[in-house]
């Protein structure tokens, strides 16, 4: 191991370490975790400095396995960003639960350690121990509130679930190695591109999609989203949400246009129709919810749907404008889904009686305006409302589709999300035009880190909503640094 490997790796050793500490200082504490929580911030916000003060060059370590260029520093930075919003709105809701615990601290630190690696895997292996990382840290993390039922429920169903997902995976990565020889994701492309899109390679390129969609909630392997979503503590459903879906769509980027190319039209096909799949299943099933966690649950869905329409026009010419709009729209993404759980959060806080359903929204906008205020932000930058994040993010995905000559499924795309419009804005109709059938007040006001975490998510809605043009310049140096 040289100097520069572990140069190369420093935000990830940073946040490993952090984790590392935190576990060791736990046991010397007692109720009062603010060590733990200003250890995990602290270790987030200097992995995303450390990346971006690493950037105007490539850097590569250990035989070219793990790459930290602008793509990878892209996600380090979003997934770091996400860190901070989940741990910032976490404290009073475990305290709520008597469940505050440094442990949830150094696991969630691992698991964006994981994160980080598939992004910046450029080796399968790599890949594979960065995806096994971020699945065991969130399998705890779901099951968290071990003794409620739905948690542990949550925690079985995520883990059974994931291991057949990453059995799959493996499956077509051995399939790949032994068409190949090889495990480097340039080395494997060019070997497959010598070789032609042989049945071999359309059957592995089937599996590791498979493997992958599962982690990112692709309908028709998405059955494990609602019930680990509804299970899981509120923090942890909202770091799901966002987390793990973009390190997924990080790697599936990645591996699908330099490993898989030779097979872009067969994975081109395959992610248009599963796009199409998953905006059906995701959309329609959100709208008959009555539980807001589980209708965000399949509304995140929806999303996939609108991302993988876009994966599928990037296989289909030279235009490499989809990857940069998808990478756009997970960042967008990242902020109003992490803001619309972190109002769920305060609202659990503050009502035993508060059981995320449709019926406990009623009246809010008279017993807690500014919680209110803040939900409709969410729920509209989600609806996609001009003058939000949502609208900018579909606006540039929604374009590259069109700009691959599938104007059909573009059209298809917007449909579907005006439908999403209705289970969104239905939540406002209740919050502020819908008397509660129980009345219950709020203890007391937002404040505190769980303010900040929504003070910096609708922040951000409203900063890409307004000035999109730094974020599209970053999500195009990203793309652009390692693909052209």
């Amino acid at each position: 191991m040289k100097a520069s490997d572990l140069i190369t790796i420093l935000p990830e050793l940073i946040l490993a370490l952090s984790a590392c500490l935190i576990l060791v200082v736990e046991p010397l504490l007692k109720k009062d975790k603010t060590a733990s929580v200003a250890i995990a911030l602290t270790a987030l916000l200097a992995a995303g400095v450390v990346a971006l003060g690493l950037s105007g060059e490539t850097r590569s370590a250990f035989n070219n396995m793990v790459v930290l260029n602008d793509y990878a520093r892209f996600f380090t930075v979003l997934f770091s960003a996400a860190g901070v919003l989940t741990v910032l709105m976490t404290p009073r809701y475990l305290e709520a639960y008597d469940r505050h615990m440094g442990e949830f601290y150094a696991l969630l630190l691992f698991a964006v350690v994981g994160m980080d690696l598939m992004a910046a895997s450029r080796d399968f292996i790599a890949f594979y121990v960065g995806l096994e990382l971020m699945a065991i840290s969130s399998y705890l993390l779901a099951g968290f509130l071990r003794y409620q039922m739905r948690s542990n429920e949550a925690a079985l169903k995520y883990f059974l679930t994931g291991c057949f997902a990453s059995a799959i995976t493996l499956y077509g990565v051995s399939l790949v190695y032994g068409l190949t020889g090889a495990t480097n994701y340039e080395q494997v492309g060019q070997s497959l591109m010598a070789s032609g899109n042989t049945t071999a390679v359309a059957f592995a390129t089937a599996l590791v999609l498979v493997g992958t969609g599962f982690k990112i909630s692709v309908a028709p392997f998405h059955m494990w989203t609602p019930d680990v979503y509804e299970g899981a503590p509120t923090p942890v459903a909202a770091f799901f949400s966002v987390g793990p879906k973009a390190a997924g769509f990080s790697a599936i980027l990645m591996i699908f246009v330099t490993v898989f190319a030779v097979s872009a039209d067969t994975w081109s096909t395959l992610f248009i129709v599963l796009s199409l799949v998953t905006m059906v299943v995701g959309n329609l099933f959100a709208l008959v919810q009555k539980n807001i966690k589980r209708m965000l649950a399949y509304s995140s869905i929806a999303h996939v749907g609108y991302l993988l329409a876009a994966l599928g026009a990037l296989g289909r010419g030279d235009d490499f404008l989809p990857g940069q709009a998808i990478l756009l729209y997970l960042t967008a993404y990242t902020f109003m889904n992490l803001g619309a759980f972190g109002v769920l959060a305060y609202l659990k806080t503050q009502s035993e009686e508060f059981d995320y359903s449709l019926s406990d929204m009623a009246g809010l906008g008279r017993r807690a305006p500014w919680a209110a205020a803040l939900m409709s932000l969410f729920l509209f930058s989600l609806t996609g409302i001009p003058g939000t994040a949502g609208f900018i993010g579909k606006f540039y995905l929604f374009n590259s589709i069109i700009r691959a000559d599938l104007t059909w499924l573009a059209v298809i795309a917007v449909i579907f999300s005006a439908v999403s419009a209705y289970y969104y804005l239905r939540v406002v109709m209740y919050m502020f035009f819908r008397e509660p059938e129980v009345e219950f007040a709020t203890k007391e006001p937002i404040n505190g880190p769980l303010a900040a975490s929504l003070a910096l998510s609708a922040l951000g809605v409203l900063v890409i909503g307004l000035l999109p043009a730094g974020f599209w310049s970053a999500a195009q140096s990203a793309w652009g640094n390692f693909f052209g």
